[in-house]
């Protein structure tokens, strides 16, 4: 199939079809627990599927990427259990090895076999994997360590599969920290498997290294302190900082140093607070004067338009009071034409009082 120019996917999807027909535990289900460590397997029945793996893998795809890192890892723990040859199971590892960015921390649990194995989970496997995933990305590493040491290679938006590893192995040390049969020359040869450059914060192998001095209280002074020189103090967070001040398990030297990296991210959380505040009054400053002068032009709009009403209403009063001037300056002008005509006084007031000039006369005379 391959010779006619069959893609890599379509060989690969068949030959995972034809596995997981055939062996058991490769597509979940009952069928599982037949491949469960401490379950017997017939003889034939086991030989018969380990020849059957070991040709699997062989006519598996090399292109990077068309198998699940799931599905290798899962061929992985059935080659360990089927006693499956050195050859398949390094070739495993080292096609697992090329993409374990892709892993899980379920799929990295591989549970340990054979009579003499200490661990609950094959760390040593692992340990391997990681190996040959450094081998392939040696130069990531070496170019990290020449930009600079301080920074981190995540420094794009997305995290590059060194730094994926690097917290898919912490996160697999906390799990695995917990077992008290795990040596510490292990844990460390584990932890140490992926450069500190790869870590952005160190928060993870903090933890982890949390939950092994826990479960491990008989270790010596000297023993945490080789433990706890995994543990970077300015890359933790504040709250990673935060704890380990109160940690108790953790060496005195320790704790100073996190003491004083926990004060320069409270000064540099400060500043960071105060120069956004005064960003944002600064910039809030423009506004608030132009509001508070279009307030300021709206209040003098109003009041020069309630002088020019008060005015207005002024002059229509004066209108007022200059019509009734001239029309006393004419009733007056007519009474005293009246007058000369020789009518009787007595004539003038019942015509006065008929008109009403009379009252309207006493008015203004006593406005007056």
């Amino acid at each position: 199939m391959e010779a006619k120019g069959m893609k890599p996917e379509n060989v690969a999807e068949a030959l995972i079809y034809s596995a997981k027909r055939s062996l058991p535990g490769l597509s979940g289900g009952s069928t599982a627990a037949r491949m469960t460590p401490g379950i017997s397997i017939s003889a034939a029945s086991e030989s018969e599927q380990r020849v059957f793996l070991e040709e699997i893998v062989d006519l598996l795809p090399m292109n990077k990427g068309v198998i699940s890192t799931r599905f290798l890892l899962r061929l992985l723990r059935t080659a360990m259990i089927l006693r499956a040859s050195p050859s398949c199971r390094e070739n495993l590892e080292r096609r697992t090895g090329a993409q374990v960015e892709e892993a899980a921390l379920e799929d990295l649990l591989i549970p340990s076999l054979g009579p003499s194995v200490e661990t609950l989970y094959d760390v040593d496997c692992v340990q391997r994997i990681l190996v040959h995933f450094m081998q392939l990305n040696q130069s990531a590493v070496t170019s990290s360590a020449i930009v600079d040491e301080g920074q981190s290679i995540t420094s794009s938006s997305s995290p590059t599969p060194m730094a994926m590893v690097a917290r898919l192995v912490d996160v697999y040390l906390a799990e695995v920290a917990a077992d008290v049969n795990l040596k510490l020359h292990k844990f460390l040869s584990l932890a140490s498997a992926v450069s500190d450059y790869a870590r952005p914060l160190d928060d993870g192998i903090y933890r982890a290294i949390d939950v092994y001095l826990k479960s491990h209280p008989w270790l010596t002074e000297s023993e945490r302190e080789q433990i706890c020189q995994l543990i970077n103090c300015q890359k933790l967070s504040l709250e990673a900082c935060t704890h380990a001040a109160q940690n108790e398990r953790l060496p005195l030297r320790l704790v100073v140093q996190v003491l004083f990296f926990e004060q320069l991210h409270l000064r540099s959380s400060i500043a960071g607070w105060l120069f956004v505040s005064d960003r944002v009054e600064n910039s809030q400053a423009p506004h608030a004067n132009l509001a508070l002068q279009k307030s300021s032009n709206v209040a003098i709009q109003a009041d020069i338009s309630e002088e020019q009403e008060n005015d207005d209403h002024h002059v229509d009063v004066d209108d007022m009071r200059s019509q009734v001037l001239e029309l006393e300056k004419e009733c007056l002008s007519m009474k005293q034409e009246i007058g000369k005509l020789g009518k009787p006084r007595s004539s003038w007031n019942i015509f006065s009082r008929k008109c009403g000039f009379g009252v309207k006369s006493q008015s203004v005379a006593g406005g007056k």
